[in-house]
């Protein structure tokens, strides 16, 4: 096949992909609105991901397997970023203790939070990407402590890879709210420690 002949195949693949997605986030909705008449707003279950990762990656050949697992990995953390967003809007106050202790300042323009993830490869990677999805850039991280190495703070558990972040926005920004949301759920130890 030619370049454009290729060209002209992949235009005719990407709205069915569109319209798969689009699916697959209406069963998010749907997801989401089942955890709320719940009361478990629990969306992030990193044994049941890896276990479908598992599934899906099974008989697909070797030499394309990584970037496969790395799409569907995106459409997971998708699903949830839109399972959380339906969540947020539709319940009130799950941004209000993630402020106790914190002074909002409404001309801020940087955010520092500290959080913990399990110490393995990727372990910051769908934190990174949390952030950018939610349109906000990071100015700053910094790890505080990896299990392979001498503890640096003693508030982080063993296992664990903890960092502080800082992340260029406001936190009035309702975008803002969302993903320190998001982060509070997908991490542990998190915490806002300053707006400035």
């Amino acid at each position: 096949m030619t370049l454009e002949e290729i060209r002209a195949q992949i235009d005719q693949i990407d709205p069915e992909i569109r319209e798969l997605i689009m699916k697959r986030l209406d069963c998010s909705r749907e997801v989401a609105l089942a955890k709320q008449a719940s009361g478990d707003i629990t969306i992030y279950r990193a044994d049941r991901e890896e276990a479908l990762l598992s599934r899906l990656g099974e008989g697909v050949p070797e030499d394309r397997k990584a970037a496969y697992l790395a799409v569907v990995r995106k459409i997971m953390e998708t699903s949830r970023m839109y399972q959380y967003g339906i969540l947020f809007d539709r319940m009130e106050g799950l941004f209000d203790p993630l402020l106790e202790g914190v002074h909002l300042q409404p001309e801020g323009t940087h955010v520092k939070v500290r959080l913990s993830r399990p110490d393995r490869p990727g372990a910051m990677s769908s934190i990174l990407s949390m952030i950018g999805d939610h349109g906000f850039n990071m100015e700053a991280m910094q790890q505080i402590y990896s299990a392979d190495a001498d503890r640096l703070d003693t508030s982080c558990d063993r296992g664990m890879v903890c960092f502080e972040l800082t992340i260029r926005g406001n936190l009035g920004d309702r975008s803002m709210q969302k993903l320190m949301f998001q982060l509070s759920m997908e991490s542990e130890g998190f915490q806002i420690l300053e707006q400035y």
